[in-house]
């Protein structure tokens, strides 16, 4: 048993050990009149205010001017996946950027990989994942408290990997507060009938005195996992005839679809009246294997070259984090708050061609930042600060396409907020200073058969300035109007600057532009939010005008048996509206019913008048919860268009329907301790499911009709 299980048995056993003790002190206290309020079991049965961790403002979700999604409690129970980019992919204007079902990055409006931040209790995830897609995020969806996701550019509070929006997973492993009864605790085990999946997860925390420790572990074990029919969208009939049989029989199965993870944190903190200090290490270990991805090994014999068998591409992934949280409330006149974080990042992630390994890629970044709130001045509030971001990337293997570079961002940012009536008035700005440095060059000799190395680094520095402007009117006590106009700017990444030679993972070749200059983009965006009693939802209309959008344009030619794609840079327009709307149809003797619905849609055309590359389709969709006494229900459908306005050399996707049911029954045990049996039903339709966003959606459906077992336990 290595560490991670341990650690995962360990937390789930002392939470069910906490439980007994807890059910048989209750027992002796007997209290007949004690029954769970709605709001505590069903998020939807009273409206709880949650203040967003992803702004040093403190504000809930009604009071930003910019469009914003949380999930937390029982919303987040029910979209908990395999990959962050798979539990958010259900809410409006946000899509997955998947490998298969156990890969995935978040897509927020038709912009991905660079352009959208992943953050872990505010502070950059620091892995790879936005270099390629087959790189997976470093965080495991379910220890999360909530999830965050800030649309449109949030490149004031987090800089250029943010001008498409920000996904900010809060799982407080670094302690803020001592549990109101000295310790709380988690637990979930679960599994599926579609991968065989195995999944485990626990954690505590607990404290006194002014200390508080957390603990947390998770163990998952999945097989290749079940698909509605054959793998490849558009089989090419010439390469595969002789294989027919072969094909047939791997119908139903998606080869090479397995993944194996575990990952563990422990953290401590010392909690005073006005300073908080706190220390937290995570771990986290994943091995999987790449859907469609095979290489082709080849051996000469004289004047002849003779193939060997194709051999699967499989990955291996291991992180390790150290973070450190200094706050202050009150520290110094004139300031309400100073918060100060450090976190050092390790990642590594080692692409394997069969038992050999191709190429390692490995990341070592510190990233420091400091927040200071100032007291009110006048009728503005507002914070300042600066962040540093130190990152040294190599990837080593006979084929690494993307040489060794490190990357230096050095920025301050500063934003204010108003009110005046009805009025709320929010200003933010941030200025950078980025370098990339290539430490060596990569060149490669087209149509032949050795690689060549140029000698020699090559820095670009450029300087983002974002601005932004935002207001809010509230026309009623529970509606209001938000306007938000933004100019922010991006730096260009060494990827994408530098990149060179096949990754064989991808499928692609690579070839970078080290002439990129930095784009702009212009967003304006427009929503009408309504938050009563009954009625709960939000309409938004945007638009991005991009200059100088860099993209990875397919240029139809291909490279070492990949297809060539090429950093490219031109103008591009995206617009976009998203809709979701709630609504409580009310208490009857059958139960308290809701009825919910969505809507997105995003286009993205360049200035040539070709469409961007890996957009979603438009979708729509809706729903229906219910709750009576101990037991909920939800179903949820979502239609999504086929996907026909492509770029070029991208192939059609055809739509879906996707068809999610889930019964929960809350065991009658004890009070204190809340045991939760549920089951769902997963793509019930058996749905051959492509997304559109992904490299990998011709050679790599998403999972097919799957139930799911599980029990949770939370106290």
């Amino acid at each position: 048993m290595n560490p991670y299980q341990s650690l995962t048995a360990l937390l789930c056993c002392g939470a069910l050990a906490s439980a007994s003790a807890l059910a048989s002190q209750e027992h002796a206290q007997t209290q007949p009149e004690a029954k769970h309020e709605h709001g505590t079991y069903h998020g939807h049965d009273e409206i709880e205010e949650v203040v967003v961790q992803a702004t040093p403002l403190q504000r809930s979700l009604g009071e930003l001017s910019q469009s914003a999604t949380i999930l937390s409690g029982e919303s987040l129970h029910r979209e908990l996946a395999n990959n962050i980019g798979e539990t958010l992919t259900r809410q409006a204007g946000l899509a997955n950027a998947s490998f298969g079902q156990n890969v995935g990055r978040p897509v927020i409006r038709g912009l991905q990989g660079q352009r959208v931040g992943v953050l872990s209790n505010n502070m950059s995830a620091s892995d790879a994942s936005a270099v390629s897609q087959d790189h997976a995020v470093a965080i495991e969806p379910f220890l999360a408290d909530q999830i965050e996701v800030l649309r449109g550019p949030a490149t004031l509070l987090y800089g250029s990997g943010a001008i498409g929006g920000v996904v900010n997973i809060v799982s407080h492993t670094i302690p803020e507060k001592v549990p109101a009864d000295g310790f709380d605790a988690r637990a979930m085990a679960q599994l599926d009938s579609a991968a065989d999946q195995r999944f485990a997860a626990g954690r505590i925390d607990f404290g006194t005195a002014g200390f508080a420790f957390h603990a947390d572990g998770f163990y998952r074990r999945t097989d290749d996992y079940e698909i509605p029919g054959a793998a490849e969208l558009y089989p090419d009939e010439e390469e595969h005839g002789e294989q027919g049989d072969h094909d047939e029989s791997m119908n139903g199965l998606l080869e090479n679809s397995f993944l194996d993870n575990q990952g563990g944190s422990l953290g401590a903190s010392w909690i005073g009246e006005r300073w908080r200090l706190g220390l937290s290490w995570s771990g986290y270990e994943s091995d999987y294997g790449i859907p469609g991805a095979h290489h082709h090994h080849h051996e000469e014999e004289g004047m002849h070259e003779e193939e060997e068998e194709e051999e699967l591409v499989t990955v291996g992934l291991d992180s390790r984090r150290w973070d450190t949280e200094v706050v202050g409330n009150d520290p110094f006149a004139g300031f309400g708050q100073l918060s100060f974080r450090f976190a050092n990042t390790d990642y590594t992630h080692t692409e394997f061609e069969g038992e050999e390994i191709g190429t390692t890629f490995d990341s070592d970044t510190n990233d420091v930042r400091l927040e200071l709130r100032h007291l009110p001045w006048g009728r503005w509030s507002g914070a300042f600060g600066l962040q540093y971001t130190d990152t040294d990337f190599t990837a080593v293997g006979e084929e690494a396409y993307v040489p060794p570079s490190n990357s230096e961002n050095a920025a301050l940012f500063w934003i204010e907020s108003a009110e005046f009536g009805s009025w709320q008035v929010d200003l933010g700005l941030r200025y950078e200073d980025v370098k990339v440095t290539a430490l060596e060059q990569l060149s490669h000799e087209h149509h032949q058969d050795e690689e060549e190395h140029d000698e020699g680094s090559l820095r670009r520095s450029f300087s983002p300035f974002s601005i932004s402007a935002g207001a809010i009117w509230q026309l009623r006590e529970d509606r209001h109007l938000s306007f938000s106009l933004s100019r922010a700017e991006r730096a260009p990444t060494a990827p994408e600057l530098f990149a060179f030679g096949p990754h064989v993972a991808s499928q692609t070749f690579e070839i970078g532009d080290s002439s990129l200059r930095k784009e702009s983009n212009l967003h304006g965006e427009i929503g009408y939010r309504v938050s009563g009693d009954l009625l709960s939802g939000s309409l938004v209309v945007y638009v991005d005008r991009f200059d100088d959008y860099i993209y990875q344009q397919n240029t139809g030619e291909e490279e070492d048996g990949f297809p060539l794609r090429q950093w490219s840079q031109q103008d591009a327009d995206f617009i976009g509206a998203e809709i979701e709307l709630r609504y409580d149809i009310g208490h009857y003797d059958s139960g308290h019913w809701w009825i919910f619905g969505l809507f997105d849609y995003v286009d993205g055309e360049l200035a040539d008048g070709h469409n961007v590359p890996l957009m979603p389709p438009m979708r729509f969709g809706g729903g229906l919860d219910w709750h009576r006494g101990a037991w909920q229900a939800n179903l949820t459908w979502i239609h999504a268009d086929d996907h026909s306005d492509v770029a070029d050399y991208e192939t059609p996707t055809p739509g879906y329907d996707l068809l999610n049911a889930e019964i929960t029954w809350r065991l009658p045990f004890f009070e204190r301790a809340e045991w939760d049996l549920f089951f769902k039903g997963h793509n019930l339709l058996d749905e051959d499911i492509r997304n559109s966003t992904s490299y990998l959606k011709d050679q790599a459906p998403q999972i097919g009709r799957n139930f799911i077992l599980g029990l949770r336990l939370s106290m």
